[in-house]
C-alpha cells in the first residue's frame, strides 16, 4: 500500500471516501441531524481543510491503484479524519494510516498525546491502538462518538 500526501484534487476523492461511511456515523440511518456534518464532508469543505495549515490529509492507495482509505490530522495531535473504504474493512489499513499519521506527527513535535472523536464502530480499532475513554458516549449534529486520548509512555 502507497500512502501520499493529500493534495486539492483528491478533495472529490476524499468527500466520497466519507460519504461511503457515514452509515457508521450518523445516528440516524437516513442521516437526520447530521446536516452540519454533511456540509464539512462536501468536496468544497474537504478543498478548504486540504488548503489549510491546520491540517495534513494522507490517501492510502493499494496495488490496484484504488483509493482504500485516508487520514488527516489536525493541529498536529487531533486525529480528525481516519477512514477506510467499506470494502476494505478488517485488512489492516486502518492500522497502517494510524502509524503513519502518528509518525508524522512525532517527528513534527507532537510529544505523544493525541486525541479523537472516535465513532461508535471504530472504538474497538482505537483501544487497539492504545486510545482510552475520555468521557461516556457523546451526540452531537447527528453523529454519535466517543472522545478519547492516547498518551504515549516516555522514552
Amino acid at each position: 500500500m502507497l500512502i501520499r500526501p493529500a493534495c486539492l484534487e483528491d478533495a472529490d476523492i476524499l468527500s466520497a471516501l466519507v460519504h461511503s461511511v457515514v452509515s457508521y456515523l450518523t445516528i440516524h440511518d437516513d442521516g437526520r441531524n447530521a446536516e452540519a456534518f454533511f456540509a464539512s464532508i462536501t468536496p468544497a469543505a474537504m478543498a478548504e481543510r486540504l488548503q489549510s495549515p491546520q491540517f495534513r490529509y494522507w490517501i492510502a492507495i493499494d496495488d490496484h491503484q484504488d483509493v482504500v482509505g485516508a487520514v488527516s490530522i489536525r493541529d498536529n495531535a487531533h486525529l480528525y479524519h481516519l477512514f477506510v473504504d467499506p470494502k476494505h474493512h478488517q485488512q489492516g489499513y486502518g492500522s497502517q494510516l494510524w502509524s503513519h499519521v502518528k509518525a508524522y506527527a512525532l517527528a513534527n513535535g507532537n510529544p505523544g498525546v493525541f486525541t479523537v472523536n472516535s465513532s461508535l464502530f471504530a472504538e474497538k480499532m482505537y483501544r487497539k491502538f492504545g486510545f482510552v475513554a475520555t468521557a461516556e458516549k457523546q451526540e452531537m449534529h447527528g453523529l454519535a462518538y466517543i472522545p478519547m486520548t492516547l498518551t504515549l509512555a516516555a522514552e
